[in-house]
């Protein structure tokens, strides 16, 4: 069960913004970040619901949301390989959009290659489609 303090840790050790000398992620300096951050997992968190193992389509053709997170400590809603793998670099990105262009650039990019790379390797399922005309030989 991944939640997202643990989310915010590897988001902040990656924009290398931890406490140098204790690796705390949790502190004066992290602040700000700490205020956006459930925000932006909420976000986040929708655009890889998809190719979670939690994902449950809906009855009635609805589009399901993962529900909202309102804590660190709640699970994060997606599956543990999305939310340590994938979602500490669409975190990071977000974080440092406005103060450090390039690396928010490099993180969304690697973020982005991430999704590319599950999205070509999830499972699907494969339905008949049945012609709309019959079977019509030319």
């Amino acid at each position: 069960m991944t939640n997202a303090e643990w989310v915010f840790a590897r988001a902040i050790h990656l924009m290398d913004e931890q406490n140098e000398s204790t690796g705390e992620t949790k502190t004066a300096d992290t602040k700000e970040y700490r205020l956006r951050t459930l925000s932006i997992l909420n976000i986040l968190r929708n655009e890889l619901y998809p190719y979670s193992d939690t994902y449950e389509p809906s009855a009635g053709r609805r589009r399901p949301v993962c529900q909202m997170i309102a804590t660190f400590e709640e699970d994060i809603g997606i599956d543990d390989v999305l939310a340590q793998s994938i979602l500490p670099y669409g975190l990071a990105a977000h974080l440092l959009l406005g103060e450090n262009d390039a690396l928010a650039s490099f993180f969304n990019q690697r973020y982005t290659e991430l999704i590319n790379t599950l999205a070509a390797k999830a499972p699907s399922e494969w339905e008949s489609i049945e012609p709309a005309y019959g079977n019509i030989v030319i």
